[in-house]
Protein backbone atom coordinates (compact mmCIF):
# COMPACT_ATOMS: atom_id res chain seq x y z
CA UNK A 1 0.00 0.00 0.00
CA UNK A 2 1.32 3.41 -0.94
CA UNK A 3 2.18 5.93 1.75
CA UNK A 4 -0.38 8.25 0.25
CA UNK A 5 -3.12 5.65 0.76
CA UNK A 6 -2.00 4.86 4.29
CA UNK A 7 -2.05 8.52 5.13
CA UNK A 8 -5.59 8.92 3.73
CA UNK A 9 -6.89 5.94 5.75
CA UNK A 10 -5.18 7.20 8.91
CA UNK A 11 -6.62 10.67 8.43
CA UNK A 12 -10.13 9.24 7.97
CA UNK A 13 -9.90 7.18 11.19
CA UNK A 14 -8.47 10.09 13.20
CA UNK A 15 -11.13 12.44 11.85
CA UNK A 16 -13.97 10.09 12.83
CA UNK A 17 -12.59 9.46 16.32
CA UNK A 18 -11.90 13.12 17.05
CA UNK A 19 -15.26 14.19 15.64
CA UNK A 20 -17.03 11.72 17.96
CA UNK A 21 -15.07 12.99 20.95
CA UNK A 22 -15.79 16.63 20.09
CA UNK A 23 -19.51 15.94 19.59
CA UNK A 24 -19.72 14.10 22.92
CA UNK A 25 -17.98 16.96 24.72
CA UNK A 26 -20.34 19.51 23.18
CA UNK A 27 -23.44 17.56 24.22
CA UNK A 28 -22.08 17.09 27.74
CA UNK A 29 -21.25 20.80 28.01
CA UNK A 30 -24.71 21.69 26.71
CA UNK A 31 -26.46 19.48 29.30
CA UNK A 32 -24.34 20.84 32.11
CA UNK A 33 -24.92 24.44 31.06
CA UNK A 34 -28.67 23.99 30.80
CA UNK A 35 -28.76 22.23 34.18
CA UNK A 36 -26.75 25.00 35.78
CA UNK A 37 -29.01 27.66 34.26
CA UNK A 38 -32.10 25.80 35.46
CA UNK A 39 -30.64 25.54 38.96
CA UNK A 40 -29.94 29.28 38.96
CA UNK A 41 -33.47 30.04 37.82
CA UNK A 42 -34.88 27.73 40.52
CA UNK A 43 -32.84 29.48 43.20
CA UNK A 44 -33.91 32.90 41.93
CA UNK A 45 -37.59 31.93 42.03
CA UNK A 46 -37.28 30.49 45.56
CA UNK A 47 -35.41 33.53 46.88
CA UNK A 48 -37.95 35.88 45.29
CA UNK A 49 -40.85 34.00 46.88
CA UNK A 50 -39.09 34.04 50.25
CA UNK A 51 -38.48 37.78 49.94
CA UNK A 52 -42.16 38.42 49.14
CA UNK A 53 -43.13 36.24 52.09
CA UNK A 54 -40.79 38.20 54.37
CA UNK A 55 -42.31 41.50 53.27
CA UNK A 56 -45.80 40.17 53.86
CA UNK A 57 -44.78 39.06 57.37
CA UNK A 58 -43.30 42.50 57.96
CA UNK A 59 -46.61 44.19 57.14
CA UNK A 60 -48.51 41.61 59.19
CA UNK A 61 -46.27 42.43 62.14
CA UNK A 62 -46.98 46.11 61.61
CA UNK A 63 -50.74 45.61 61.67
CA UNK A 64 -50.54 43.17 64.60
CA UNK A 65 -48.37 45.57 66.60
CA UNK A 66 -50.87 48.43 66.26
CA UNK A 67 -53.81 46.14 66.96
CA UNK A 68 -52.16 45.09 70.22
CA UNK A 69 -51.77 48.64 71.48
CA UNK A 70 -54.26 49.80 74.21
CA UNK A 71 -55.42 52.69 72.04
CA UNK A 72 -56.84 50.25 69.48
CA UNK A 73 -59.60 49.07 71.88
CA UNK A 74 -60.70 52.65 72.69
CA UNK A 75 -63.39 52.80 69.99
CA UNK A 76 -64.41 56.32 70.99
CA UNK A 77 -61.08 57.56 69.59
CA UNK A 78 -60.72 55.10 66.72
CA UNK A 79 -60.49 57.81 64.07
CA UNK A 80 -57.53 59.42 65.83
CA UNK A 81 -55.99 55.96 66.27
CA UNK A 82 -56.39 55.20 62.52
CA UNK A 83 -54.77 58.49 61.50
CA UNK A 84 -51.68 57.52 63.53
CA UNK A 85 -51.81 54.02 62.08
CA UNK A 86 -51.93 55.36 58.50
CA UNK A 87 -48.56 57.09 58.86
CA UNK A 88 -47.25 53.96 57.16
CA UNK A 89 -46.97 55.17 53.52
CA UNK A 90 -47.79 51.71 52.18
CA UNK A 91 -51.20 51.43 53.88
CA UNK A 92 -53.99 52.31 51.45
CA UNK A 93 -56.83 52.52 54.05
CA UNK A 94 -57.71 51.22 57.50
CA UNK A 95 -60.81 50.18 59.43
CA UNK A 96 -61.61 49.51 63.05
CA UNK A 97 -64.45 46.95 63.36
CA UNK A 98 -66.20 46.11 66.61
CA UNK A 99 -66.61 42.51 67.78
CA UNK A 100 -70.20 42.44 66.46
CA UNK A 101 -68.99 43.27 62.93
CA UNK A 102 -69.91 46.96 62.95
CA UNK A 103 -67.44 49.34 61.31
CA UNK A 104 -66.48 51.85 63.98
CA UNK A 105 -64.04 54.00 61.96
CA UNK A 106 -62.79 54.13 58.38
CA UNK A 107 -59.82 56.31 57.29
CA UNK A 108 -57.45 56.43 54.35
CA UNK A 109 -57.39 57.19 50.63
CA UNK A 110 -61.17 56.90 50.15
CA UNK A 111 -63.89 59.35 49.15
CA UNK A 112 -65.79 61.03 52.02
CA UNK A 113 -69.12 59.62 50.84
CA UNK A 114 -67.69 56.09 50.82
CA UNK A 115 -66.38 56.62 54.33
CA UNK A 116 -69.77 57.85 55.57
CA UNK A 117 -71.60 54.96 53.93
CA UNK A 118 -69.18 52.38 55.36
CA UNK A 119 -69.06 53.54 58.99
CA UNK A 120 -71.84 51.76 60.93
CA UNK A 121 -72.27 48.95 58.39
CA UNK A 122 -72.24 45.33 59.45
CA UNK A 123 -69.39 43.40 57.77
CA UNK A 124 -69.63 40.29 59.91
CA UNK A 125 -69.65 38.08 56.79
CA UNK A 126 -66.39 39.51 55.39
CA UNK A 127 -63.46 37.13 55.45
CA UNK A 128 -60.97 39.71 56.69
CA UNK A 129 -63.23 40.18 59.77
CA UNK A 130 -64.30 36.62 60.39
CA UNK A 131 -60.85 34.98 60.41
CA UNK A 132 -59.14 37.18 63.02
CA UNK A 133 -62.36 37.56 65.07
CA UNK A 134 -62.80 33.79 65.36
CA UNK A 135 -59.21 32.50 65.45
CA UNK A 136 -57.34 35.45 66.91
CA UNK A 137 -54.74 35.19 64.08
CA UNK A 138 -53.55 37.81 61.67
CA UNK A 139 -55.09 37.17 58.26
CA UNK A 140 -54.13 38.15 54.68
CA UNK A 141 -56.90 38.10 52.07
CA UNK A 142 -56.55 37.05 48.46
CA UNK A 143 -55.65 39.90 46.09
CA UNK A 144 -58.55 41.93 44.73
CA UNK A 145 -58.47 44.19 41.68
CA UNK A 146 -59.38 47.82 42.27
CA UNK A 147 -62.28 48.79 40.02
CA UNK A 148 -61.31 50.19 36.58
CA UNK A 149 -57.58 49.80 37.30
CA UNK A 150 -54.82 47.20 37.01
CA UNK A 151 -53.99 47.68 40.70
CA UNK A 152 -54.53 44.86 43.19
CA UNK A 153 -54.89 45.20 46.96
CA UNK A 154 -54.79 42.79 49.87
CA UNK A 155 -56.29 43.33 53.32
CA UNK A 156 -54.29 42.40 56.38
CA UNK A 157 -56.43 42.17 59.51
CA UNK A 158 -55.51 41.52 63.13
CA UNK A 159 -57.64 41.01 66.27
CA UNK A 160 -57.94 43.75 68.91
CA UNK A 161 -57.77 42.40 72.46
CA UNK A 162 -58.92 43.90 75.76
CA UNK A 163 -58.43 41.99 78.98
CA UNK A 164 -57.70 38.86 76.98
CA UNK A 165 -60.93 39.07 74.98
CA UNK A 166 -61.30 39.93 71.26
CA UNK A 167 -63.17 43.19 71.18
CA UNK A 168 -62.65 44.11 67.52
CA UNK A 169 -60.54 43.85 64.36
CA UNK A 170 -58.03 46.23 62.81
CA UNK A 171 -58.01 45.90 58.99
CA UNK A 172 -55.53 47.58 56.63
CA UNK A 173 -55.59 47.63 52.81
CA UNK A 174 -52.16 47.38 51.09
CA UNK A 175 -51.55 47.81 47.36
CA UNK A 176 -49.60 44.98 45.72
CA UNK A 177 -46.71 46.74 43.93
CA UNK A 178 -42.94 47.18 43.93
CA UNK A 179 -43.11 49.42 47.02
CA UNK A 180 -44.92 46.97 49.30
CA UNK A 181 -44.50 43.26 48.57
CA UNK A 182 -42.73 43.13 45.18
CA UNK A 183 -39.64 45.20 45.90
CA UNK A 184 -37.38 42.38 44.68
CA UNK A 185 -39.17 41.92 41.36
CA UNK A 186 -38.05 45.04 39.48
CA UNK A 187 -34.29 44.70 40.21
CA UNK A 188 -34.40 41.07 39.06
CA UNK A 189 -35.82 41.93 35.64
CA UNK A 190 -33.07 42.35 33.04
CA UNK A 191 -32.64 41.89 29.31
CA UNK A 192 -32.22 38.16 29.86
CA UNK A 193 -34.57 37.51 32.81
CA UNK A 194 -38.26 38.13 33.58
CA UNK A 195 -40.29 37.75 36.78
CA UNK A 196 -44.08 37.43 37.10
CA UNK A 197 -46.29 37.04 40.20
CA UNK A 198 -49.81 35.68 40.18
CA UNK A 199 -52.58 34.24 42.30
CA UNK A 200 -54.91 31.79 40.57
CA UNK A 201 -56.15 33.53 37.44
CA UNK A 202 -54.99 36.94 38.63
CA UNK A 203 -51.71 38.44 37.51
CA UNK A 204 -50.22 40.66 40.20
CA UNK A 205 -47.12 41.51 38.20
CA UNK A 206 -46.17 40.62 34.64
CA UNK A 207 -42.99 41.49 32.73
CA UNK A 208 -43.35 43.19 29.37
CA UNK A 209 -40.54 41.11 27.90
CA UNK A 210 -40.87 37.53 26.66
CA UNK A 211 -38.41 35.01 25.25
CA UNK A 212 -38.81 32.59 22.37
CA UNK A 213 -36.48 30.10 24.00
CA UNK A 214 -36.09 30.26 27.76
CA UNK A 215 -35.73 28.30 31.00
CA UNK A 216 -38.52 28.86 33.57
CA UNK A 217 -39.14 27.92 37.20
CA UNK A 218 -41.90 28.64 39.73
CA UNK A 219 -42.04 28.98 43.51
CA UNK A 220 -44.91 29.56 45.96
CA UNK A 221 -45.15 32.27 48.61
CA UNK A 222 -45.90 30.17 51.68
CA UNK A 223 -48.00 32.74 53.57
CA UNK A 224 -50.33 33.67 50.69
CA UNK A 225 -50.07 30.94 48.03
CA UNK A 226 -48.95 33.42 45.38
CA UNK A 227 -46.97 31.94 42.50
CA UNK A 228 -43.63 33.43 41.44
CA UNK A 229 -42.43 32.55 37.93
CA UNK A 230 -38.89 33.35 36.80
CA UNK A 231 -37.79 32.91 33.15
CA UNK A 232 -34.32 33.33 31.69
CA UNK A 233 -33.41 33.74 28.04
CA UNK A 234 -31.35 30.93 26.53
CA UNK A 235 -30.02 33.09 23.68
CA UNK A 236 -26.79 33.89 25.57
CA UNK A 237 -26.31 30.23 26.46
CA UNK A 238 -26.96 29.18 22.87
CA UNK A 239 -24.44 31.74 21.62
CA UNK A 240 -21.87 30.45 24.10
CA UNK A 241 -22.52 26.90 22.97
CA UNK A 242 -22.04 27.98 19.36
CA UNK A 243 -18.75 29.61 20.26
CA UNK A 244 -17.73 26.43 22.04
CA UNK A 245 -18.61 24.42 18.95
CA UNK A 246 -16.53 26.71 16.76
CA UNK A 247 -13.64 26.46 19.21
CA UNK A 248 -13.88 22.69 19.28
CA UNK A 249 -14.00 22.58 15.48
CA UNK A 250 -10.93 24.80 15.35
CA UNK A 251 -9.16 22.54 17.83
CA UNK A 252 -10.08 19.54 15.71
CA UNK A 253 -8.69 21.23 12.62
CA UNK A 254 -5.51 22.07 14.52
CA UNK A 255 -5.07 18.47 15.67
CA UNK A 256 -5.60 17.24 12.12
CA UNK A 257 -3.03 19.75 10.90
CA UNK A 258 -0.55 18.41 13.45
CA UNK A 259 -1.21 14.88 12.25
CA UNK A 260 -0.50 16.00 8.70
CA UNK A 261 2.69 17.63 9.93
CA UNK A 262 3.81 14.40 11.51
CA UNK A 263 3.17 12.61 8.23
CA UNK A 264 5.78 14.72 6.41
CA UNK A 265 8.66 13.54 8.57
CA UNK A 266 10.23 12.01 5.47
CA UNK A 267 10.92 15.54 4.21
CA UNK A 268 13.27 16.32 7.10
CA UNK A 269 16.20 15.99 4.74
CA UNK A 270 14.87 18.86 2.65
CA UNK A 271 14.40 20.92 5.80
CA UNK A 272 18.05 20.37 6.71
CA UNK A 273 19.01 21.51 3.22
CA UNK A 274 17.02 24.69 3.72
CA UNK A 275 18.79 25.35 7.01
CA UNK A 276 22.17 25.00 5.31
CA UNK A 277 21.04 27.42 2.63
CA UNK A 278 19.96 29.93 5.29
CA UNK A 279 23.37 29.59 6.94
CA UNK A 280 24.89 30.43 3.59
CA UNK A 281 22.79 33.56 3.23
CA UNK A 282 23.78 34.65 6.74
CA UNK A 283 27.42 34.18 5.74
CA UNK A 284 26.83 36.40 2.69
CA UNK A 285 25.25 39.03 4.93
CA UNK A 286 28.38 38.98 7.10
CA UNK A 287 30.64 39.36 4.05
CA UNK A 288 31.91 35.77 3.84
CA UNK A 289 31.61 35.34 0.06
CA UNK A 290 33.79 32.22 0.05
CA UNK A 291 31.23 30.20 2.02
CA UNK A 292 29.58 27.37 0.04
CA UNK A 293 26.68 25.49 1.67
CA UNK A 294 26.98 21.72 1.54
CA UNK A 295 23.72 21.07 -0.29
CA UNK A 296 22.96 17.55 -1.51
CA UNK A 297 20.05 15.08 -1.62
CA UNK A 298 18.75 15.77 -5.09
CA UNK A 299 19.58 17.42 -8.37
CA UNK A 300 17.52 20.48 -7.49
CA UNK A 301 19.66 21.19 -4.43
CA UNK A 302 22.83 20.86 -6.55
CA UNK A 303 21.44 23.50 -8.90
CA UNK A 304 20.59 25.74 -5.95
CA UNK A 305 24.16 25.36 -4.66
CA UNK A 306 25.58 26.40 -8.05
CA UNK A 307 23.23 29.39 -8.14
CA UNK A 308 24.27 30.35 -4.61
CA UNK A 309 27.94 30.20 -5.62
CA UNK A 310 27.29 32.46 -8.64
CA UNK A 311 25.43 34.91 -6.40
CA UNK A 312 28.33 34.97 -3.91
CA UNK A 313 30.84 35.66 -6.69
CA UNK A 314 28.69 38.46 -8.07
CA UNK A 315 28.31 40.07 -4.65
CA UNK A 316 32.05 39.84 -4.02
CA UNK A 317 32.77 41.56 -7.35
CA UNK A 318 30.11 44.17 -6.65
CA UNK A 319 31.48 44.97 -3.21
CA UNK A 320 35.02 45.34 -4.63
CA UNK A 321 33.74 47.78 -7.27
CA UNK A 322 31.79 49.74 -4.65
CA UNK A 323 34.81 49.95 -2.37
CA UNK A 324 36.98 51.27 -5.22
CA UNK A 325 34.28 53.74 -6.23
CA UNK A 326 33.97 54.96 -2.65
CA UNK A 327 37.73 55.52 -2.51
CA UNK A 328 37.59 57.55 -5.74
CA UNK A 329 34.68 59.58 -4.42
CA UNK A 330 36.54 60.30 -1.18
CA UNK A 331 39.59 61.48 -3.16
CA UNK A 332 37.49 63.67 -5.45
CA UNK A 333 35.57 65.01 -2.47
CA UNK A 334 38.76 65.95 -0.65
CA UNK A 335 40.12 67.66 -3.76
CA UNK A 336 36.90 69.60 -4.33
CA UNK A 337 36.58 70.59 -0.69
CA UNK A 338 40.10 71.69 -0.04
CA UNK A 339 42.21 72.15 -3.18
CA UNK A 340 39.50 73.78 -5.29
CA UNK A 341 38.50 76.11 -2.45
CA UNK A 342 42.05 77.16 -1.66
CA UNK A 343 43.13 77.59 -5.26
CA UNK A 344 39.92 79.39 -6.19
CA UNK A 345 40.48 81.82 -3.32
CA UNK A 346 43.81 82.73 -4.89
CA UNK A 347 42.18 83.20 -8.29
CA UNK A 348 39.46 85.41 -6.80
CA UNK A 349 41.96 87.58 -4.97
CA UNK A 350 44.00 88.12 -8.14
CA UNK A 351 40.83 88.86 -10.12
CA UNK A 352 39.80 91.50 -7.59
CA UNK A 353 43.34 92.94 -7.71
CA UNK A 354 43.13 93.20 -11.49
CA UNK A 355 39.69 94.83 -11.26
CA UNK A 356 41.00 97.39 -8.79
CA UNK A 357 44.23 98.21 -10.62
CA UNK A 358 43.16 98.11 -14.27
CA UNK A 359 42.07 101.30 -15.99
CA UNK A 360 40.56 99.44 -18.93
CA UNK A 361 36.78 99.13 -18.39
CA UNK A 362 36.57 95.90 -20.34
CA UNK A 363 39.38 94.36 -18.31
CA UNK A 364 37.77 95.48 -15.05
CA UNK A 365 34.40 94.04 -16.08
CA UNK A 366 35.99 90.72 -17.03
CA UNK A 367 37.94 90.59 -13.74
CA UNK A 368 34.80 91.33 -11.73
CA UNK A 369 32.95 88.51 -13.48
CA UNK A 370 35.84 86.17 -12.75
CA UNK A 371 35.80 87.21 -9.09
CA UNK A 372 32.00 86.82 -8.82
CA UNK A 373 32.03 83.35 -10.36
CA UNK A 374 35.01 82.43 -8.23
CA UNK A 375 33.28 83.42 -5.04
CA UNK A 376 30.26 81.36 -6.19
CA UNK A 377 32.51 78.33 -6.49
CA UNK A 378 34.06 79.01 -3.08
CA UNK A 379 30.59 79.27 -1.54
CA UNK A 380 29.55 76.08 -3.30
CA UNK A 381 32.59 74.26 -1.95
CA UNK A 382 31.94 75.58 1.56
CA UNK A 383 28.29 74.52 1.31
CA UNK A 384 29.27 71.02 0.21
CA UNK A 385 31.81 70.81 3.05
CA UNK A 386 29.23 71.86 5.63
CA UNK A 387 26.58 69.47 4.41
CA UNK A 388 29.07 66.66 4.11
CA UNK A 389 30.29 67.18 7.66
CA UNK A 390 26.72 67.19 8.95
CA UNK A 391 25.76 64.07 7.02
CA UNK A 392 28.89 61.99 7.68
CA UNK A 393 29.76 62.65 11.28
CA UNK A 394 28.62 60.26 14.02
CA UNK A 395 25.13 60.69 15.36
CA UNK A 396 23.48 61.50 12.01
CA UNK A 397 20.36 59.56 12.93
CA UNK A 398 17.26 61.76 13.33
CA UNK A 399 16.88 63.26 16.78
CA UNK A 400 14.19 65.38 18.42
CA UNK A 401 14.92 68.92 17.24
CA UNK A 402 13.28 72.25 18.03
CA UNK A 403 12.65 73.25 14.40
CA UNK A 404 11.10 76.54 15.53
CA UNK A 405 14.49 77.53 16.99
CA UNK A 406 16.28 76.23 13.87
CA UNK A 407 14.07 78.38 11.63
CA UNK A 408 14.61 81.45 13.81
CA UNK A 409 18.42 81.00 13.69
CA UNK A 410 18.38 80.43 9.93
CA UNK A 411 16.34 83.60 9.40
CA UNK A 412 18.82 85.56 11.51
CA UNK A 413 21.76 84.27 9.43
CA UNK A 414 20.04 85.17 6.15
CA UNK A 415 19.12 88.66 7.39
CA UNK A 416 22.72 89.29 8.39
CA UNK A 417 24.09 88.02 5.08
CA UNK A 418 21.42 89.75 2.96
CA UNK A 419 20.32 92.93 4.77
CA UNK A 420 18.18 94.07 1.82
CA UNK A 421 16.00 90.95 1.98
CA UNK A 422 12.68 90.90 3.84
CA UNK A 423 12.79 87.66 5.86
CA UNK A 424 9.84 86.87 8.15
CA UNK A 425 9.11 83.90 10.44
CA UNK A 426 5.74 82.55 11.52
CA UNK A 427 6.26 79.75 14.04
CA UNK A 428 5.27 78.74 17.57
CA UNK A 429 7.65 79.28 20.46
CA UNK A 430 8.66 75.62 20.37
CA UNK A 431 7.96 72.88 17.84
CA UNK A 432 9.83 69.60 18.07
CA UNK A 433 10.30 67.22 15.15
CA UNK A 434 12.63 64.38 14.17
CA UNK A 435 15.53 65.70 12.06
CA UNK A 436 19.24 65.14 11.41
CA UNK A 437 21.84 67.60 12.75
CA UNK A 438 22.30 69.04 9.22
CA UNK A 439 18.70 70.26 9.03
CA UNK A 440 19.71 73.80 9.99
CA UNK A 441 22.00 73.97 6.96
CA UNK A 442 19.15 72.76 4.73
CA UNK A 443 16.84 75.54 5.94
CA UNK A 444 19.56 78.15 5.45
CA UNK A 445 20.27 76.85 1.95
CA UNK A 446 16.62 77.09 0.88
CA UNK A 447 16.39 80.64 2.25
CA UNK A 448 19.64 81.71 0.59
CA UNK A 449 18.48 80.30 -2.76
CA UNK A 450 15.19 82.19 -2.41
CA UNK A 451 17.14 85.43 -1.95
CA UNK A 452 19.95 84.86 -4.45
CA UNK A 453 17.72 83.80 -7.34
CA UNK A 454 15.17 86.57 -6.87
CA UNK A 455 15.06 89.11 -9.71
CA UNK A 456 13.49 91.83 -7.54
CA UNK A 457 13.53 92.95 -3.92
CA UNK A 458 13.48 89.53 -2.25
CA UNK A 459 10.76 88.65 0.24
CA UNK A 460 11.04 85.33 2.08
CA UNK A 461 8.46 83.93 4.48
CA UNK A 462 9.28 80.92 6.72
CA UNK A 463 6.50 79.08 8.56
CA UNK A 464 6.34 76.13 10.95
CA UNK A 465 3.05 74.32 11.56
CA UNK A 466 1.55 70.90 12.28
CA UNK A 467 -0.42 69.38 9.40
CA UNK A 468 -2.35 66.17 8.78
CA UNK A 469 -2.09 64.46 5.42
CA UNK A 470 -3.83 61.14 4.67
CA UNK A 471 -4.28 60.53 8.37
CA UNK A 472 -0.57 61.11 9.17
CA UNK A 473 0.80 63.87 11.39
CA UNK A 474 3.64 66.04 10.05
CA UNK A 475 5.59 69.10 11.14
CA UNK A 476 5.86 71.29 8.03
CA UNK A 477 8.63 73.85 7.52
CA UNK A 478 7.66 75.92 4.46
CA UNK A 479 9.85 78.56 2.78
CA UNK A 480 7.92 80.83 0.39
CA UNK A 481 9.43 83.51 -1.87
CA UNK A 482 8.25 85.95 -4.56
CA UNK A 483 10.97 85.17 -7.08
CA UNK A 484 10.77 83.61 -10.56
CA UNK A 485 10.21 80.12 -9.11
CA UNK A 486 12.18 76.91 -9.25
CA UNK A 487 12.67 75.71 -12.87
CA UNK A 488 10.88 72.51 -13.83
CA UNK A 489 14.12 70.76 -14.78
CA UNK A 490 15.48 71.41 -11.27
CA UNK A 491 12.44 69.72 -9.73
CA UNK A 492 12.56 66.88 -12.26
CA UNK A 493 16.07 65.97 -11.13
CA UNK A 494 14.78 65.21 -7.65
CA UNK A 495 11.57 63.57 -8.90
CA UNK A 496 13.43 61.19 -11.26
CA UNK A 497 16.08 60.40 -8.68
CA UNK A 498 19.12 61.05 -10.91
CA UNK A 499 20.71 63.38 -13.46
CA UNK A 500 21.04 62.92 -17.23
CA UNK A 501 23.07 64.64 -19.91
CA UNK A 502 20.11 66.66 -21.12
CA UNK A 503 18.58 67.50 -17.77
CA UNK A 504 20.65 68.31 -14.71
CA UNK A 505 20.62 70.54 -11.68
CA UNK A 506 22.49 73.81 -11.69
CA UNK A 507 23.96 73.23 -8.25
CA UNK A 508 24.10 71.15 -5.09
CA UNK A 509 21.47 73.13 -3.19
CA UNK A 510 18.32 71.14 -3.86
CA UNK A 511 20.21 67.85 -3.77
CA UNK A 512 21.61 68.63 -0.36
CA UNK A 513 18.16 69.64 0.96
CA UNK A 514 16.70 66.48 -0.53
CA UNK A 515 19.32 64.28 1.16
CA UNK A 516 18.87 65.95 4.58
CA UNK A 517 15.07 65.67 4.51
CA UNK A 518 15.22 62.09 3.29
CA UNK A 519 17.76 61.14 5.97
CA UNK A 520 15.44 62.75 8.54
CA UNK A 521 12.63 60.42 7.48
CA UNK A 522 10.63 63.28 6.00
CA UNK A 523 9.50 64.37 2.57
CA UNK A 524 10.28 67.29 0.27
CA UNK A 525 7.69 68.91 -2.02
CA UNK A 526 7.25 72.08 -4.07
CA UNK A 527 4.30 74.36 -4.77
CA UNK A 528 3.58 77.59 -6.59
CA UNK A 529 3.31 80.74 -4.48
CA UNK A 530 0.49 83.19 -5.04
CA UNK A 531 0.77 85.46 -6.97
CA UNK A 532 4.40 84.73 -7.83
CA UNK A 533 7.24 82.60 -6.60
CA UNK A 534 7.58 79.13 -5.18
CA UNK A 535 7.10 77.32 -1.87
CA UNK A 536 9.54 74.65 -0.66
CA UNK A 537 7.90 72.32 1.89
CA UNK A 538 9.98 70.15 4.22
CA UNK A 539 7.69 67.78 6.15
CA UNK A 540 9.20 66.06 9.20
CA UNK A 541 7.88 63.44 11.57
CA UNK A 542 6.67 64.85 14.90
CA UNK A 543 8.95 64.26 17.87
CA UNK A 544 8.16 61.53 20.36
CA UNK A 545 5.72 62.25 23.19
CA UNK A 546 8.61 62.47 25.65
Amino acid sequence: MKVRTKFAVLMLVVTLVLSGVVYGQLELAKDRSVAQMRENVDQTAIRTAEQIDAQIRQQKDYVGFHASRPRASNFSRSEEFLRGFLTNPYVFAGQVVAANGTVVAFEGDVAPEVRRETVGNDIENRTYFQRPARTGEIHVTDPERVADTDQHIVIISAPIFEDGEITGVLAAAFPVNEFTFLTMVKPLETDVRTVSVGMGNQTLHESRRSFIDGVSSTATVSSTGWTVRVSRNRATLNARLREMAILQAGSLALVLALVVGLAVWEYNANIRQAEKLLDGFRALRDGDYDHTPGLSSGEEWHQIREGFTDLADSLATRETELREREQRIQVFNRVLRHNLRNDMTVVVNYAEYVADESENPEVREAAEKIAARGWDLVDLSEKARRFGAGMEREGTEPVDTDVAAVVADAAAVVREEYPDADVSVEAPDRQFASATPAFDAAVENVCENAVEHNDADPTVSISVESVTDDGEEWVRVAVADDGPGIPDHERAVLTDGGETDLEHGSGLGLWLVHWVVERSGGRLSFAENDPRGSVVRMDLRPASDD
